[in-house]
């Protein structure tokens, strides 16, 4: 069973976008290490969101 991740594209359109990549150029949002636009990752749906930023938080609630 592949999970569908909210705003991946599922495997076939992952396919289609790669296809259009090779022959428009067209940017997906991913580079490889050169800058070059490169296909969406086959991995894609293991991946998580990560971010390095602090949750925000009401300035009247106590810090810890």
């Amino acid at each position: 069973m592949t999970r569908r991740t909210p705003g991946h594209p599922d495997a076939e359109e992952r396919a289609r976008l790669n296809a259009a990549l090779r022959s428009t150029g067209a940017e997906t949002g991913f580079w490889d290490d050169h800058g070059r636009p490169a296909p969406w990752p086959d991995d894609i749906e293991d991946w998580t969101l990560t971010t390095g930023e602090p949750p925000t938080r009401n300035p009247q609630e106590p810090a810890f």
